[in-house]
């Protein structure tokens, strides 16, 4: 069985569509879904995102969870949010098939 995890790391590496991604979303029974006015992440910029070996060599696009039903679409360069800064709240990037926690701008390991 895919979890809600799965799905949305197929969107980041392009191998699935707003549409199967939103589907496969609700046949988990999860309440986040991508808004087609707010998170597609275009070929474009697909071609220009990478991850590394640490979250400080991310850069690109990707989709963030900040835990309250709708994802957002995020920028990142070496490793830190362009336009998002979360504080001290919990909240998890999705980029290029990996998954890291967001701390204020930067992304970070999992705990």
């Amino acid at each position: 069985m895919k979890t809600v995890e799965e799905v949305l790391q197929k969107y980041t590496l392009g191998e699935a569509g707003k549409d199967e991604t939103n589907d496969g979303l609700q046949e988990l029974g999860s309440p986040l879904r991508l808004n087609p006015d707010r998170n597609v992440i275009t070929s474009e910029e697909l071609a220009e995102t990478r991850v590394g070996e640490t979250p400080a060599e991310a850069n690109g696009w990707g989709i963030l969870d900040h835990g309250v039903g709708s994802l957002e679409k995020v920028h990142v360069v070496n490793g830190r949010t362009v336009d998002v800064d979360m504080g001290h709240e919990a909240a998890y990037v999705y980029i290029a098939g990996r998954k890291y926690r967001l701390r204020g701008d930067m992304l970070t390991e999992e705990d």
